[in-house]
């Protein structure tokens, strides 16, 4: 009987199969030239498995890093065995991102998220857990949208700049401050502040009618100064809010808009060189007036709408300068060119 008729199996007579693969680990009819298996009785060290499976995946082998990743999970001891299979699972969710079965790759990068969110950091042999955690939710969230670009499919496993240990310096409802002590890429080492805050959302509110803009002015104390901008905020309370959710309460919250249609344009990196802070960008639109839901904090502000070219203006004259406004104004401005293409 041919191998196609039978079951493959190993010198001690247990299941395993010999059938060729593509690079996205589809089985090809036998005889084809298929990429490199990855033994089933692979065992290497832990900085091996890394070094590999970084390998494959910089060479867009998603399928083939999972399976060198799974020997580790499977034959690891059992304290790492959750951050073997987070990553494992990973670049499961990867390769179905590279099939295009965008179900089953949300699932699984959720699943990923999950299981490497209850790793211990810092994380060993140098792994960017938390890293990796931000890019599997990202990555999910962007193929719930359908858009995702090969670009995204790019991670490195271990970081560049490794934790070694890190201290809660200062907390509030808002924030934490934590000191690191890290080692670099040449072995030096070092001490670096990061600041902690929650995922943000932006809200372009848009009336493509009239062509014009709802902004938020308040005073903004550690500048001193009053500053419009879009509107935007935090959920500290409810971390895990769904980003969209968020956008739709912050919108409500701050203006009293609601929106038929919240589009999500983007995502922003509030100070790179000191928080860890990231932000979506979303466009609001089919709006109706309401009542505000402003915080406490919040009493001090207002809002108006402005037409495009008050906009131009006032960005011109330096009435707007907020970062976050300005960014989320080049998505949209990349949005309608598309459109208009």
């Amino acid at each position: 009987m041919g191998p196609a008729a039978g079951r493959d199996r190993d010198d001690s007579g247990r299941p395993r199969s010999t059938r060729p693969r593509d690079a996205l680990g589809r089985p090809l009819p036998y005889g084809s030239d298929g990429v490199a298996r990855i033994p089933d009785d692979l065992e290497l060290s832990p900085a091996e498995t890394l070094a590999y499976a970084q390998e494959l995946l910089d060479r867009g082998q998603a399928f083939s890093a999972h399976e060198v990743l799974e020997a580790a999970w499977k034959n690891g001891p059992e304290q790492e065995r959750a951050l073997w299979q987070g990553l494992a699972q990973l670049a499961v969710g990867i390769t179905h991102v590279q099939r295009g079965n965008l179900i089953g790759a949300a699932t699984l990068l959720r699943r990923a998220s999950a299981r490497l969110s209850g790793v211990a950091q810092p994380a060993p042999y140098g792994v960017d857990v938390a890293g990796l955690v931000t890019y599997a939710e990202t990555l999910a969230d962007d193929v719930d949208e359908n858009d995702v670009i090969t670009e995204r499919l790019h991670i490195q496993l271990t970081a560049a700049i490794r934790q070694t240990a890190t201290r809660e310096v200062y907390r509030n409802d808002w924030l934490t401050l934590r000191e690191d002590d890290i080692v670099r890429p040449d072995g030096s080492t070092g001490v670096y502040a990061v600041v902690d805050k929650p995922t943000y959302a932006l809200v372009i509110p848009y009336d493509p009618e009239q062509d014009r803009f709802h902004l938020v002015e308040q005073f903004r104390y550690p500048l001193g100064l009053r500053r419009w901008e879009f509107p935007q905020g935090t959920a500290p309370e409810q971390q895990h809010l769904d980003p969209t959710a968020l956008a739709h309460r912050e919108l409500r919250e701050e203006t009293g808009l609601r929106a038929e249609s919240m589009q999500r344009l983007g995502q922003l990196d509030v100070a790179a060189g000191m928080s860890s802070q990231r932000g979506w960008v979303f466009l609001a639109t089919g709006l109706t007036e309401g009542e505000h839901e402003r915080e406490h904090e919040e009493q001090d502000m207002h809002s108006a709408w402005f037409s495009r070219s008050e906009l131009d203006r006032m960005i011109r004259d330096g009435e707007i300068t907020d970062a976050q406004s300005l960014a989320a104004l080049t998505f949209l401005l990349l949005r309608e060119s598309r459109i208009q293409r």
